[in-house]
């Protein structure tokens, strides 16, 4: 990839690369057979707060920006996958404060991790790169409080 200009683009594609560590090591525990609950309850406490946080931002204001700059097909996948996530990740959250060693986590956990993967991919190659251009200084940094807020 190409080197991110703007903080928000750098902070985006750094919560990326922690997110697909994190559910590569989720999926190779559960493919593996083991159902850690630690890494049960670490894995639903990042997607909380990726759900909460980082999804809610990108719908709010970077996926309007997106539509308006003509990239509304991506915009509206986006989101498409948003929702994917969230509802399974609800659900996944809700086992794992039930009992993060049940065996039900392992369908739904490999679900999720392949999802999330895929999504921040889709992400990184298309969303990013975008936003590099379509972002000014201003707005960039401006965009960056609510983020790190």
């Amino acid at each position: 990839m190409e080197t991110l200009t703007r903080q928000v683009s750098r902070r985006l594609h750094e919560e990326h690369i922690a997110s697909i560590a994190l559910w590569t090591r989720v999926e190779a525990a559960l493919a593996g057979g083991k159902i850690d609950p630690a890494l049960m309850r670490t894995a639903a406490a990042s997607l909380a707060e990726e759900i909460e946080r980082h999804f809610a931002f990108e719908e709010t204001e970077l996926f309007p920006r997106l539509a308006a700059a003509g990239e509304r097909d991506i915009a509206e996948l986006l989101l498409e996958e948003h929702s994917t996530i969230r509802s399974a990740g609800q659900r996944f959250m809700a086992l794992v404060k039930e009992d993060p060693s049940d065996g039900r986590l392992k369908p739904l956990g490999l679900e999720l991790a392949e999802r999330l993967v895929s999504h921040v991919q889709k992400e990184e190659m298309s969303m990013l790169p975008v936003l590099d251009d379509l972002l000014d200084e201003d707005i960039d940094a401006e965009l960056m409080m609510q983020l790190a807020a």
